[in-house]
């Protein structure tokens, strides 16, 4: 007997079905134009876990990476959270302490509306970052309804960190409690401190003939002592001098005293001597924080102007007899040593 083929007219439909409708289309990254990108649905194709920081790797420069919907209607589908920077504006250069406006652009290639009441937000990545050290998030405002497809664009003050270096920006979406999501933008920036202008100090001591005494002129005054050294010891000033215990002893207001330090200053292209202190019988270090206007008392470094030291400045030196006021004790002197102060 000869077999029959019996062949169901819905199984030869649905047989007929495949060749009718074709295979979806798949485009490429540098398919979609950036003017393209910017209307139409993106539709990510990576079906990760939430949360795996590959979820949008595969995304770059806002193309289509799924599946066209032209041919068969279907709605693609879309990962609940997802995003891709549109647009940044963040500083390459900034100085030590200063602050800089920042602004990035996000689109929504998500299925989730953003709101801030959900939790949506732009993050830090780690949680850390040198130029935005307090919240490490910033938010969409309190009216904000961000769709998919949609740009929202955060705005925000980066401030440099006070030491000079090359530090990275990097910021990320985050659904706050959920997961961190899309793409990740990342900027380097160089922060410069700029070096206090400092006055150029003459190489060499002084010429006494030429410095401005603010108190008595000892220039004249012979050297008899050896000041060996000027040194910082703890919060003193040290001047070893060799006559600390053989000048002539005078009482000044009931103090007994042998001595005045001098310091010598450059400033406006000129040198000023002044004394600072007075000495006891044997003493050669006195506090470093006197050494400052409050002690000079004269102008341009008057007690209450605030005059002090600057570090890395050098000054010099020197030890008299008593000069400071009209009380003298013996018109001798040292030599002058430099300081390079602290």
């Amino acid at each position: 007997m000869a077999q029959s083929h019996f062949h169901h007219p819905l199984l030869l439909l649905a047989v007929g079905l495949v060749p009718a409708l074709g295979c979806a289309d798949t485009l490429k990254a540098g398919d979609v134009s950036a003017d393209t990108a910017e209307t139409e649905d993106l539709d990510p194709s990576d079906d990760d876990a939430p949360g795996d920081p590959g979820d949008t790797e595969e995304e770059e420069g806002g193309t289509d990476t799924g599946t066209s919907t032209e041919d068969t209607g279907t709605p693609p589908h879309r990962v609940e959270d997802d995003a891709l920077v549109h647009t940044s504006e963040l500083p390459t250069a900034i100085s030590c302490g200063e602050t800089a406006s920042a602004t990035i652009s996000v689109r929504n290639t998500g299925a989730a509306t953003w709101t801030r009441s959900d939790g949506y937000k732009l993050g830090t990545v780690d949680d850390s970052d040198p130029f935005y050290t307090g919240d490490t998030r910033v938010w969409l405002s309190d009216e904000a309804v961000v769709t998919t497809g949609e740009i929202w664009t955060f705005e925000f003050e980066l401030q440099a960190p006070e030491e000079a270096g090359s530090y990275t920006s990097d910021w990320r979406m985050v659904h706050e409690g959920v997961q961190w999501f899309g793409e990740s933008l990342s900027q380097v920036i160089e922060v410069t401190c700029d070096t206090p202008d400092t006055p150029d100090t003459p190489t060499g001591p002084p010429d006494l003939d030429e410095v401005i005494w603010l108190h008595t002129d000892v220039s004249d005054w012979a050297v008899t002592s050896v000041l060996s050294s000027v040194t910082e010891s703890g919060t003193s000033i040290c001047l070893e001098y060799d006559k600390a215990d053989e000048w002539p002893i005078h009482e000044v207001g009931g103090t007994e005293v042998v001595a005045n330090p001098w310091i010598f200053i450059w400033q406006d292209d000129v040198w000023y001597a002044g004394t600072w202190e007075w000495m006891r019988p044997g003493q050669t270090c006195k506090s470093m924080s006197s050494v400052a206007g409050s002690h000079i008392k004269v102008a341009p470094f008057p007690e209450h102007g605030g005059w002090e030291p600057t570090s890395g400045q050098t000054y010099w030196f020197m030890v008299s007899g008593l000069a400071r006021w009209s009380e003298r004790s013996v018109a001798e002197r040292t030599n002058l040593v430099s300081f390079v102060w602290p």
